[in-house]
């Protein structure tokens, strides 16, 4: 092996990278340059003495020798398992799990418990994410289901009116999480005092529909002269989903507003132009 590292492999690191790489360079090193050297033991190149001996040699087993690299890797919290430089999908029930990884040259698979659960194509770049169509399947269902639950936690939080509300959403042949998901949005953007007073118009005109709700907002800020918030359009909206901030209060940007067309000056302030 320290004759192979510092022969063959010497100084080639950017031209070794796939294993086809090695595959082409591997017979050429053989016969041009290992197999015609004068061994220091023997005295004699490998290539005669291969001849010598090819009639003792015993045939090669029928079974592969197995040259799988087995490594014991744990399961991230976002479903991946990291191997040689790149991040590969697992399905996501196997969240901070143990499990085992095996890699050969084109393959890289995860084994729990004796059973194999996904399997990619071994990358040999480098900060790369490879993803299994049926690992992201999975992982959108399972969110899906997670923020079903979440959205309808942190909506009935909001009060009895909420939850009344929210018992009407599910008399109705409606999904009630859409509609809950829309509201929290009208949350995050409107605040929760002007969304709750929306609520209750909506309640009082027996009308249970997230968009209702919205055009009450709209209606509402109207009538006092104020301009509607601008809603976030993140490329990936999963980040700014995942990310819990103060609720917010536009009516402070509207009594800034307001203060600063009808605020007197003080005695000790001079009038502006």
């Amino acid at each position: 092996m320290r004759y192979v590292k510092h022969s063959a492999l010497a100084g080639r690191s950017e031209e070794l990278i796939t294993w086809e790489d090695y595959r082409r360079l591997a017979p050429q090193w053989r016969d041009e340059v290992a197999n015609v050297r004068l061994h220091a033991a023997t005295k004699e190149r490998p290539l005669d003495r291969f001849q010598k001996e090819r009639d003792r040699l015993r045939p090669l087993p029928p079974l592969p020798f197995d040259t799988d690299e087995v490594v014991p890797v744990v399961i991230t919290p976002h479903a991946r398992v990291r191997y040689d430089g790149n991040r590969y999908s697992v399905p996501p029930v196997l969240v901070r799990k143990p499990v085992t990884l095996r890699a050969n040259a084109t393959e890289v698979w995860i084994v729990d418990q004796g059973q194999e659960v996904t399997r990619h194509q071994r990358c040999y770049e480098k900060g790369q994410w490879i993803v299994h169509p049926d690992d992201r399947l999975a992982a959108l269902k399972l969110r899906r289901r997670r923020q079903a639950g979440q959205f309808e936690e942190e909506f009935d939080a909001m009060g009895p009116l909420a939850r009344e509300f929210h018992l009407k959403l599910l008399s109705m042949p409606v999904r009630p999480t859409v509609h809950l998901r829309r509201l929290l949005s009208l949350v995050r953007l409107y605040g929760r005092r002007d969304v709750l007073a929306a609520i209750v118009r909506a309640l009082e005109y027996q009308i249970y529909d997230a968009a209702y709700v919205e055009a009450i907002l709209l209606q509402e800020r109207r009538r006092r002269e104020l301009p509607s918030p601008t809603p976030l359009q993140p490329q990936r909206r999963e980040l700014i989903e995942d990310v819990h901030l103060e609720e917010p209060d536009p009516g402070r940007y509207d009594r800034l507003c307001g203060d600063c067309d009808d605020q007197e000056p003080s005695d000790n302030q001079e009038p502006q132009p």
